[in-house]
């Protein structure tokens, strides 16, 4: 059995670091070219030969965003985008639309096209016209049920032996059909004769993650009595005002997480398992990543362990973990997974040593710090290993650009710069903990 690629997402330089050193086989990245995430930092200009040239020294394979759907006027960005993938040398080309597959063809013929998710490919004669079109590989519509997913890898196998198929494996979900939807556009920005935030270009508010209050009762007519759509269900840290109800972000669904079927679709031989995540953090990612490819090794070595991945996956969670439409009920959530748990994200990452014999680093810190906690510092490494340094074995101290190096500090914000006295031999540039 085949283990498939793990796709991974790169928002920046401390992404990509991230994503390399906690298990990627190939990474997808925005450059200056219209993508589907306009918010990330990319890697425009000299950005994205840098990334290549990182992520090959790494054996990691890069394939540049061009997902989102241009408008006539985009057609230049498009055409500058493949320039600049081709100089770079990528591995692939990631596309949504047709009219920018045919300028991939003419303008890029040397690189593979793979086609996004946002396509939504459901069937085998898409599947058939991507691959007359020039695509090598297509990702399947995030909406696909395991039946569909299932009679789809039969159609390649018999009519389109080669062509690769990648599955949306992890990430958000959206309300409507894989980022087509229009709320962004019609409720943000929006002034006279002007579009809103467009979803299709990048630009989505996300509106379904703002905070609601209903003030009615949705309900059907031919089915009285049936609540037509649950709301109220995940309640935010925002009270309502004396004697009312508190906000809610019912519209928000929930997370995809398929970890727990990936000796299925290795079996059926899916090629890709993409990782939502361009614009999460790099903290975010190295919990996500990590677990995946424990995941994906213990599956190659004959012992597949989800139970071990899904148990760390729950201190990336910040919504439920569910298979979506991938199995019959979208909303039930993934078997052991205890939410009631409590969540830890990562604290601080490496970013050097700051002593050559390696007992002091500098770190930044990710999230808010508490250094008088009782539990000590978990490292995060690769291969899922959480070694923990135990109470009064570490220390943090303000930095030496700080107006009072050596200063011990107990108590701190994201994006302070420390140093971590601390001897392990896990420790390095790029790894984080907790």
């Amino acid at each position: 059995m085949r283990i498939p690629e793990l796709l991974l997402p790169s928002g920046d330089m401390e992404s990509l670091e991230t994503a390399l050193l906690y298990g990627a086989s190939a990474v997808y990245l925005g450059a200056d070219g219209p993508n589907l995430r306009a918010g990330a930092a990319g890697f425009a200009g000299e950005g994205l030969p840098r990334a290549t040239a990182l992520a090959r020294a790494h054996g990691v394979r890069v394939y540049v965003c061009l997902n989102a759907s241009p408008r006539e006027q985009d057609l230049p960005l498009v055409r500058q985008g493949l320039e600049q993938a081709v100089e770079a040398k990528a591995d692939g080309l990631i596309v949504a639309d047709a009219g920018v597959a045919r300028l991939a063809i003419k303008h890029a013929p040397g690189l593979p096209i793979h086609v996004s998710t946002q396509a939504n490919t459901r069937n085998s004669e898409g599947l058939a016209f991507w691959r007359d079109l020039g695509a090598t590989r297509a990702n399947l519509a995030r909406e696909c049920a395991a039946g569909e997913i299932a009679a789809l890898a039969r159609a390649r196998d018999e009519r389109l032996p080669g062509f690769e198929l990648e599955v949306f494996a992890h990430g958000a979900q959206c309300m409507a059909l894989s980022g087509r939807c229009a709320l962004s556009v019609h409720m943000v920005d929006r002034k006279p004769g002007q579009a809103g935030r467009t979803a299709c270009m990048g630009a989505c508010a996300h509106p379904c993650r703002y905070e609601y209050r209903l003030r009615a009762v949705v309900e059907e007519k031919k089915r009285a009595g049936d609540d037509a759509w649950e709301v109220l269900e995940q309640w935010t840290d925002t009270p309502g005002a004396p004697g009312e109800a508190p906000w809610t972000q019912f519209f928000a669904p929930q997370d995809l997480c398929l970890l727990w079927h990936a000796p299925w679709l290795a079996r059926l031989g899916v090629d890709a398992l993409k990782i939502e995540g361009r614009t999460r953090s790099s903290a975010y990612l190295a919990v996500v990543a990590d677990a995946w490819r424990y995941a994906l090794t213990s599956l190659a070595s004959g012992g597949f362990r989800p139970r071990e991945a899904l148990a760390e996956l729950r201190h990336a969670a910040t919504r439920p973990l569910t298979p979506g439409l991938f199995g019959p009920d979208a909303r039930r959530e993934i078997p052991g997974l205890d939410r009631n748990a409590p969540r830890r994200l990562p604290m601080l990452r490496v970013l050097s040593a700051a002593r050559a014999d390696g007992s002091a680093w500098n770190v930044e810190l990710k999230g808010g710090l508490d250094a008088t906690r009782t539990e000590g510092l978990t490292l995060i490494l690769p291969g899922l290993a959480r070694p923990v340094l135990p109470p009064g074995s570490f220390r943090l101290e303000q930095g030496p650009d700080s107006s009072l190096p050596g200063l011990p500090v107990t108590q701190g914000h994201p994006g302070m710069r420390l140093v971590l006295h601390a001897e392990h031999p896990g420790l390095r540039p790029g790894v984080f903990a907790r």
